[in-house]
């Protein structure tokens, strides 16, 4: 098109109005964002764990905490499927169907071999620890059961008071499974250094490898690459599928810096913080979109831009466009405007 040409388009009165998309179709398609930015989330996380947990040095020290947790006796491994659990969760599972009896005395086990644990390979005055504070937990004001304590120092070892009613289940439930959970789980991390530095290891790898990559990926996927794709309209997933568009203040379709200053915003002021602020910069933006004169969400307000309804009209690159398109009337003046329905 020659500049003459674009002059005589330029003169054109323009004559068209978009109608604000619905509220709930709005929602609708922000869930749709959302469902898949989640699904990219999963994917990408199982994807990162997967190539980590079989790097030889992730392998290497996963070895060595999964052997520290069974020589302790703090953790138990199911035949099976060989999956490791805590001692207590493993005796505890129905799956297992141990009676209570059985509990008690695996349970009671476990301790002593958490007890000799410390003492070949930490100090004896580490498994004194748990000896003293075994000692004191058994033999508590706690350990009653209808009046009687269920436990008693015969000769300076804590056995069952005959006296007492208290079935093998709750000796279990009241004594050994607290004493286990509260006090060996706890003596494992603090008196055992190397165990701490692999839970930290793991727990570190987990966060800032895998998680937090995943995280960050993909909302870039969910919204910004759609958003890039479905030009005309700078479209999500969701809002193509729900028809919804957006334009810029002269209600053409934005560029690509006002396209990715919007994707910024949402990115950064909303989803980078929302874990810290409980997603309150959502839920401003979901008010705003709500029930602001102008129907914007945070974004958009920001930047002047506007979602509308591609049902009832197509939105435009450039007015030489619409023009071309026939969407012109030379007698009238130029009403280029959104109607927001309330």
């Amino acid at each position: 098109m020659s500049e003459e040409e674009r002059g005589y388009v330029r003169a054109q009165k323009i004559s068209i109005n978009y109608t604000t998309a619905r509220f709930h179709r709005r929602v609708l398609a922000n869930l749709v964002d959302f469902a898949l930015c989640a699904l990219f989330f999963f994917s990408f996380f199982l994807g990162i764990r997967a190539i980590v947990t079989n790097i030889d040095p992730y392998k290497v020290r996963e070895a060595e905490l999964t052997s520290i947790r069974l020589n302790s006796g703090m953790y138990m491994q199911y035949n099976d499927s060989g999956n490791l659990t805590d001692t207590v969760s493993f005796l505890s599972d129905s799956y297992n169907a141990y009676s209570g009896v059985a509990k008690v005395s695996l349970a009671s086990e476990k301790i002593d071999t958490f007890i000799v644990y410390l003492d070949n390979n930490i100090g004896v005055e580490a498994g004194n620890k748990v000896r003293d504070s075994y000692r004191s937990f058994f033999l508590s004001d706690k350990m009653v059961y209808e009046g009687v304590p269920m436990f008693v120092d015969s000769a300076g070892k804590i056995e069952r008071n005959k006296d007492c009613k208290a079935s093998a289940d709750v000796r279990f439930s009241k004594a050994y499974a607290p004493f286990i959970d509260e006090y060996c789980q706890g003596y494992l991390i603090t008196l055992v250094p190397q165990y701490l530095d692999l839970v930290r290891f793991q727990s570190n790898v987990l966060i800032y490898g895998e998680i937090l990559p995943a995280y960050l990926i993909a909302p870039l996927l969910a919204y910004l690459l759609p958003m890039m794709v479905f030009k005309r309209g700078r479209q999500t997933f969701g809002k193509w599928m729900y028809r919804i568009g957006t334009v810029n203040r002269e209600l053409l379709i934005p560029s690509v810096p006002r396209t990715l200053a919007r994707f910024g915003i949402l990115y950064f002021a909303e989803y980078c913080l929302a874990p810290f602020t409980f997603a309150i910069p959502f839920l401003v933006s979901a008010s705003l979109m709500g029930f602001s004169k102008k129907h914007q969400g945070l974004p958009d307000y920001i930047l002047g831009l506007h979602e509308v309804d591609l049902n009832q009209a197509k939105i435009y690159f450039t007015r030489e466009e619409i023009a071309l398109d026939g969407v012109s009337d030379a007698k009238k003046a130029p009403n280029f405007k959104v109607i927001y329905d309330d």
